[in-house]
């Protein structure tokens, strides 16, 4: 059991490493690069409560009793500052058990890489 715990705080922690990264990173809308040079330019971070939205949403559908009690009982994305690094805080602490963290961590992890891989993260690996 130790060792399980152990895998879900390292992962826990690799995943906050990654969003600390890519929150302050600009997306680019409209053209040009991320830097400000033309177009409309976001960070990263600006999309924090679309990502905990998707997989609030994507948690309360998956018939996974541990990750539609845990959803639900966070109640709207918007009720918690910051709900990546939250979430992610929770998670170490055992707000859920082992295989309701896999399921939600797998998630995050997949749409953080693709997020990385697409605005070039050094901390993707």
């Amino acid at each position: 059991m130790t060792e399980e715990r152990d895998c879900i705080a390292q992962r826990t922690e690799a995943l906050l490493h990654l969003w600390s990264d890519l929150a302050m990173r600009h997306v680019a809308l409209g053209g040009t690069c991320g830097c400000g040079v033309g177009g409309i330019s976001l960070r990263l971070e600006d999309f924090e409560l679309d990502i905990f939205d998707y997989l609030q949403d994507a948690g309360l559908r998956s018939g996974h009793a541990a990750v539609m009690a845990f959803f639900t009982a966070w109640g709207p994305a918007t009720s918690q500052p910051e709900p990546v690094r939250l979430l992610l805080q929770r998670l170490n602490q055992r707000a859920v058990e082992q295989d309701g963290a896999d399921w939600i961590l797998s998630r995050l992890e997949r749409s953080l890489r693709s997020f990385a891989s697409l605005h070039g993260s050094q901390a993707e690996g």
